[in-house]
Parts: C-alpha cells; structure tokens; sequence
C-alpha cells in the first residue's frame, strides 16, 4: 500500500529531478555567447566580492618575501638600492603597521597606522639607521622622522598603488602620511579567458596580483622592473 508519508517522499525526489533537469537543460540550451556571458557575470561577481574584502579589512605586516634576484643583488658590492629595500621591508615589522582604505566616493584611500608611542618609534628610527647607515651618528646626521615613516609606510602602501604613481604621489614626505587612492580595476572589456588570466590584478592600473589566501593572509606581488616579482604579505586584524 502506498502512503500519503511515501507519496509525499516520491513527489519531493521527483520535483528535485525536474529542477535539476530543468537547471541542465537551460544550461544546455545557451548558445557559447551566452555561457561565456554568464560565466563572465558570475567570475565578475566573485572578483568584486575580493576587491570589497580587500578594501573593507585591515591589513597587518606580516613579511617581505624577496624575489631571488633582489636578495642575490643585496649581496653585491654594488647592490646598495637592494639591500635597502629588503633592510626597510626588515625593519618594517618593527613598526607595527596597519594598512586600511577609506572609501572617498568611488574610490578608496589608503592609511598606515603605525602602533607605535613616540619614544618606540624614536628607538625603531634609530634601530634601522645605526643598521643600515651606522656612521651617521658619528657624523651628527639624523634621518628626517617623517620622510622614514613615509619610506616604511610605502612598504606596506606602495604595492596596492598604480604603477605610474611617483614616491611623492604615494606619501606625503613632510607628514609621512599615505596620500593615494585606488580603485578596482575595469574588467569589463576582457573576453572571459583574458578574465581568467586576469582575475588577480585587482586594482586599478597596477599589474600586480593579490591573492586572499584561506589562512587569513594577503599575498601581494611587487614587481620591480630589475629584481623581478618579490611578495608582500599581510595578515588580517581581527
């Protein structure tokens, strides 16, 4: 005998077989201008969740992973511009910097808190500067506070900005303050395979790749044009 409970149960696992036939057959019905088109809507939608998770959380320094030529380069009689770069990216972690985005209208500008009260930052200033440039002290030469800050700021900032900006376009050297702003980049004339390709580069005139990794990190890329593609990597402030 057939129950009103097993009728209900047959009606259920047909109507899920109908809605899923349905759901294929539309699919099977697109043409491949229409699958691409809604493919390209779909991946769109994920990478605009990731820019808007990127702009919406503060980012912690985390480490400065230096590609294999940069770090070669420091290691070289004549490598004085790649030795700094990774000293600051070093001493950096010192700092206790917090990246975060303000939204400006369509746009989000950048900020670097530094963690720190005065007198830590006057100990951390001085750290780096007997590090890298140990006979300044002798010689009565003290780095400008704000235009090192600044330098440090860049080290977290300067990977999320356009490729075109200047130094004095990222920060501002006598405040040491961020002063760019970025925004998500125009995928919406790339083909769905360029889309693909380019699904990483999300802001605006940079080139290069963020990734939001499962663990909570952020991995940014930083292309240098000599030493090739070092890896900034943030962690979110919880």
């Amino acid at each position: 005998m057939i129950t009103m409970k097993k009728m209900n149960v047959f009606f259920v696992l047909m109507l899920g077989a109908v809605v899923s036939f349905s759901s294929c057959s539309s699919d099977d019905d697109l043409t491949p201008e229409e699958q691409e088109a809604k493919d390209k809507k779909e991946l769109l939608a994920e990478i605009t969740v990731n820019y808007n998770m990127v702009i919406a959380k503060q980012w912690a320094y985390k480490a400065f992973e230096p590609s294999a030529d940069l770090l070669a380069a420091s290691k070289t009689e004549d490598g004085a511009d790649a030795l700094t770069t990774i000293a600051k990216a070093e001493h950096a972690k010192n700092f206790n910097l917090v990246l975060s985005f303000g939204m400006e209208g369509d746009s989000a500008k950048a900020k670097v808190d530094v963690n720190l009260s005065d007198e830590e930052i006057d100990v951390q200033l001085k750290a780096f500067q007997d590090d890298l440039y140990p006979d300044f002290a002798e010689w009565g030469f003290i780095l400008g506070k704000e235009s090192t800050l600044a330098s440090f700021r860049r080290v977290i900032a300067a990977p999320f900005a356009a490729d075109d900006l200047k130094i004095d376009d990222i920060t501002n050297e006598e405040t040491g303050l961020c002063i760019f702003k970025i925004g998500m980049r125009d995928f919406t004339e790339l083909n769905y395979d360029d889309l693909v390709l380019n699904q990483k580069k999300l802001v605006g005139g940079n080139v290069d790749k963020i990734y939001l990794n499962a663990d909570g990190t952020l991995t940014v890329e930083v292309t240098d044009e000599k030493y090739g593609v070092s890896k900034l990597i943030l962690e979110e402030v919880k």
